[in-house]
C-alpha cells in the first residue's frame, strides 16, 4: 500500500513538473539593436519576468544592459547603460502593445529616467518572438536635463 502511494505521488509530481515545463513561465530574454540619444548605435540584452497576470493584462519587470558607442576621439569603447522597467502588456494572441516607466544608470556617472512603449509578438508557433520599441528618457545629473530618445528592434525568447 505504501509503495503504491509512493509511486502515485511520484507520478503526480513528475506529471506536474512536465506540465509546468510545457507551459510558458513568463520569463523572457530580450536582445536587440537600436539607437540611443537620437543616433548612437546600441546593442542591448535584457531579462524580464511576469509578476502579475490578469485576464487582459500582464505586468512584468525587465532588467537590462546595453552598450552604446560614443563617436568621441577620447572614448575608449562602448559605454554601458543599465536599466530597469515595469512593463504593462496585453494578453491577446499575436501582437501586443506594451509600455511603462524606465530608470537607468550610465556607467555609474549619470541617471536616465523616462519610459518605453512598443509592440511584441510571436515568431511562428514556438518560444521565439520579436519586439520593436521607442524609448524617451531624460539624462539627469550632468548639470542640465537632456532628452535621450531612441529605438530598439530585436528578438525575444520565452521560457
Amino acid at each position: 500500500m505504501k509503495t503504491a502511494a509512493l509511486i502515485t505521488g511520484a507520478a503526480l509530481l513528475l506529471s506536474g513538473s512536465a506540465a509546468a515545463q510545457a507551459a510558458p513561465t513568463g520569463v523572457q530574454v530580450w536582445g536587440g539593436l537600436g539607437t540611443d540619444a537620437y543616433i548612437l548605435p546600441t546593442l542591448s540584452l535584457g531579462l524580464s519576468a511576469d509578476v502579475v497576470r490578469q485576464p487582459q493584462m500582464t505586468v512584468a519587470v525587465r532588467s537590462g544592459a546595453s552598450l552604446t558607442l560614443l563617436p568621441l576621439p577620447d572614448a575608449t569603447g562602448p559605454v554601458p547603460v543599465y536599466s530597469a522597467e515595469v512593463l504593462l502588456r496585453g494578453k491577446e494572441p499575436g501582437m501586443n502593445l506594451y509600455g511603462g516607466p524606465s530608470i537607468g544608470n550610465i556607467a555609474g556617472l549619470a541617471w536616465v529616467l523616462g519610459g518605453v512603449a512598443g509592440v511584441q509578438g510571436p515568431l511562428g508557433q514556438g518560444n521565439w518572438g520579436y519586439f520593436g520599441e521607442f524609448k524617451a528618457r531624460y539624462l539627469l545629473g550632468v548639470g542640465e536635463v537632456v532628452l535621450l530618445p531612441g529605438v530598439n528592434l530585436g528578438v525575444t525568447y520565452r521560457f
